[in-house]
């Protein structure tokens, strides 16, 4: 991962709603590529769940979107600064209407795709808020 410019929204939103729902759903998506290519299906993480949405709430909060915070710290920052531990890991974004417009997103996306089918990755933490009319922000953090 290089150095990014995070895209500024020209919006915030304040009090995101969590959706466990639609993060369970996410999780069979993503368990149903990984079957179709042969591959273990990734147990929930509520480690990395909660580093999950707290990056989805920040995005949210800040009117930003991207892998690297405006201070510059990165998903391994966030792990590591919650006292997760992982050899190795990545992260997935969306900002989407919908569940299935996101999973459709990063699935055509090669480096998101990448992510969702390596099979380094054992564990997923996802985390989705609702920020109304401004849709679902979704974060998706791996580790092995």
């Amino acid at each position: 991962m290089g150095a990014e410019e995070p895209l500024k929204l020209p919006y915030t939103v304040k009090r995101p709603e969590i959706r466990p729902d639609l993060e369970d759903r996410m999780l069979v998506l993503v368990n149903k590529e990984r079957r179709k290519h042969g591959l273990k299906a990734l147990k929930a993480d509520p480690e990395l769940r909660s580093v999950a949405r707290g990056h989805s709430n920040d995005m949210f909060n800040r009117g930003y979107f991207s892998h690297i915070s405006p201070e510059g710290l990165s998903p391994f920052d966030r792990m590591t600064s919650r006292h997760v531990l992982f050899l190795v890991a990545g992260e997935n974004l969306a900002l989407a209407q919908t569940l299935q417009i996101a999973h459709a997103g990063l699935m055509k996306s090669p480096g998101h795709r990448a992510n969702i089918l390596n099979p380094g990755f054992g564990r997923l933490g996802i985390g989705i808020l609702d920020g109304g009319i401004y849709g679902l922000m979704f974060t998706q953090n791996f580790r092995n």
